[in-house]
């Protein structure tokens, strides 16, 4: 097949609670009036917890054998580098085959067993046939929304 799988990671850090301004962590004067105001309003506003990390694989491409070791070694780079949960976004795939299916499947509860959550999106009619297909669809966590708004995105074209 013609194209090989590229991974993203959208990250959404929830560490401290907020992200900072800018790509050089300068505030703008509407962030500092708008933090401001939320501090006047602290006890309606409640924290993430400093420890929770979550991770949005997208995957562009094709997912097959000879693809899938960039995707299993990308999940244990995640695991090791502390996240607490990850979601595979199945939308920009344009093939997986049996083998990718299998290592989707074991890598979720792989990870699960582990203390990981883990969430699908849902890709396109064909490559959702082949999760039904393999038998493995309605085993698996898919989400029904969208990756979250005012994620930061790291790309890593592997």
């Amino acid at each position: 097949m013609g194209r090989d799988l590229a991974v993203s990671a959208v990250r959404t850090p929830k560490e401290g609670g907020t992200e900072k301004g800018g790509a050089d962590g300068a505030h703008t004067a509407f962030e500092k009036n708008t933090r401001a105001k939320a501090a006047s309003n602290e006890r309606h506003l409640a924290l993430a917890d400093a420890k929770i990390r979550t991770h949005t694989l997208v995957l562009t491409g094709e997912l097959d054998r000879r693809s899938a070791h960039t995707l299993e070694a990308e999940i244990e780079h995640l695991c090791e580098e502390g996240v607490t949960g990850i979601t595979l976004d199945l939308r920009g795939l344009a093939y997986v085959d049996r083998i990718g299916v299998a290592v989707i499947a074991f890598r979720c509860s792989h990870c699960k067993r582990r203390g990981y959550e883990f969430a699908l999106i849902p890709g396109s009619p064909s490559i959702q046939r082949a999760f039904e297909q393999a038998g493995v669809s309605d085993s698996l966590p898919f989400l029904e929304n969208d990756v979250p708004v005012g994620a930061l995105e790291r790309t890593a074209h592997l």
